[in-house]
């Protein structure tokens, strides 16, 4: 079971180099563009890594593809440690821009993936297999059967293209903005606010609101009663002197 986990970590980091040669063949613009947007890298350093970084990927890829398939032990362990060096590489490197805050493609596509966490990730786990691949090769040269042999053909190359594609995969684009010009109005004269000009009102003079001089009111329309002199109570005087208080008359 050694064997084949150190076979299919090679076979992985193998195809991962050769994939990854062939990007850059296929558009060999492609990198320096993406280091220059970076921002990182002066002008001179930027032209040799654009130059050296495929190479060294396609010349470890093809090593490691012969020395995995001669069963050179020796070769695979280099080519593996090699790998695991370059792969650190390109994990720090995509940290570090990331820290300083800049962006722009990751470089390592013939596609216009963006550089994110996930180009990091992806650099990570590929030194570590490579690490572990070199580590597995010093125990002895791959030896599989037919059926650890096939599987190991199925498994290597599915296990790449996950790896390959999960930095797009993981990509969420924000979602473009449809513009659209805005449709005519059309001021059509509604018969609602139709504007007419209204009826002056004649102010007239009603029968309710005539001028007329004002009627008392129905508590002055009483004739009040004439004051007179009453008679005076049988106990008084024609003089008001109360009789109470008076002599009778003299016989």
């Amino acid at each position: 079971m050694t064997d084949f986990y150190g076979g299919l970590t090679a076979a992985i980091v193998t195809l991962v180099l050769l994939w990854g040669a062939g990007a850059h063949a296929a558009r060999p613009a492609a990198l320096g563009e993406a280091l220059r947007e970076h921002g990182v890298l002066s002008s001179r350093l930027l032209r040799c890594a654009a130059v050296a970084l495929p190479v060294a990927e396609g010349a470890l890829g093809a090593a490691g593809a012969g020395a995995l398939l001669a069963g050179h032990q020796r070769g695979l362990q280099a080519v593996l440690a090699a790998a695991a060096l370059l792969f650190a590489l390109y994990a720090g490197y995509t940290r570090h821009v990331l820290a300083l805050g800049h962006g722009g493609p990751c470089g390592c596509s013939h596609r216009d993936v963006p550089l994110s966490r996930w180009v990091t990730r992806r650099a990570a786990v590929l030194a570590c297999l490579a690490l572990t691949g070199a580590i597995l090769a010093a125990s002895g040269p791959v030896e599989l059967s037919a059926t650890e042999l096939t599987t190991l053909l199925l498994a290597a190359p599915a296990c790449t293209v996950l790896l390959w594609v999960l930095p797009a995969a993981m990509h969420e684009p924000t979602a473009a903005t449809v513009h659209r010009p805005p449709t005519a109005t059309h001021h059509h004269p509604s018969t609602a606010t139709a504007h007419h000009p209204t009826t002056a009102t004649a102010h007239r003079p009603s029968e309710a609101t005539a001028h007329h001089p004002p009627t008392a009111p129905a508590h002055q329309l009483l004739t009040p009663t004439p004051h007179q002199p009453t008679a005076p109570p049988a106990h008084q005087t024609p003089e008001g002197v109360p009789t109470r208080w008076t002599s009778p008359p003299a016989p």
